[in-house]
């Protein structure tokens, strides 16, 4: 298999999937303007994402956690959970899911 290359700018999410091959993790990238925010969620599996950009908080079971670019953030499985936006520039992100995350 040859390795995939993908923009992330005028892709759809996830930007590497199952139409891409890939065996066992898909990847989004998902950008927050200043007071948005992902709807608070809850599933099954853990999901990874690396802070690209901007700054924010993970609210995660009940509580906040501050977020910024540069960040590692480990959403553990069965968590609800949400990124918000607290800053003033665009807060982006790449999480990865497993491919079950999308019925792959």
């Amino acid at each position: 298999m040859d390795p995939v290359i993908r923009k992330a700018e005028g892709s759809k999410n996830p930007v590497l999937g199952p139409s891409d091959g890939v065996p066992n993790y898909v990847m989004l990238y998902v950008q927050h303007a200043p007071g948005a925010s992902s709807p608070h969620h809850t599933h099954a599996w853990e999901h990874q994402a690396f802070i690209v950009e901007g700054e924010g908080v993970l609210w995660c079971d009940g509580k906040e956690f501050p977020i910024k670019a540069g960040d590692a953030v480990l959403v553990p499985p069965d968590s609800d959970h949400q990124f918000r936006n607290t800053g003033s520039t665009t807060l982006s992100r790449v999480t990865v899911n497993p491919l079950s995350s999308v019925g792959g």
